[in-house]
């Protein structure tokens, strides 16, 4: 089973994230949102970032938990290529990300400014969970 797949959409972009599992899905997403921008199978995971982040729900925490891993990754001039959750309850998470510097790769699709909440939905399925977000490029 793919991690994600792309959604069309005029403007912007997005993705559908899947997941056995809750977890699963939230690091599935963070790998979308990555691999949207780099083609991760080049990227080794050489530096390491922790985040902790709230939401009052997951799709919440998915927006949390996406924006803090674009926002340090902007920081640090990192591509992620791996992510974990180590600890996700009903109003936070934390959890890690690792990858290598950005400014040597090629970029095989525009750049993320943002994490929206226009079409947001993290919803539970008969074959695990399912993710859908779309992002501002």
């Amino acid at each position: 089973m793919s991690r994600y797949r792309i959604l069309s959409h005029t403007a912007d972009t997005g993705i559908v994230a899947v997941g056995a599992t809750l977890e699963e899905v939230f690091e599935n997403a963070a790998f979308g949102m990555f691999d949207l921008m780099f083609d991760l199978s080049l990227v080794p995971p050489e530096e390491e970032c922790h985040v902790e982040v709230e939401g009052d729900d997951p799709a919440e925490l998915l927006v949390a938990w996406l924006s803090a891993l674009l926002t340090e990754a902007d920081i640090r001039g990192l591509a992620f290529c791996r992510f974990r959750l180590e600890g996700l309850r009903s109003c936070c998470l934390s959890g890690g990300a690792a990858g290598s510097a950005a400014a040597r790769l090629i970029l095989r699709g525009p750049p993320i400014k943002a994490v929206t909440y226009h079409g947001l939905a993290v919803e539970e399925t008969p074959e695990g969970w399912a993710a859908r977000v779309i992002f501002d490029v």
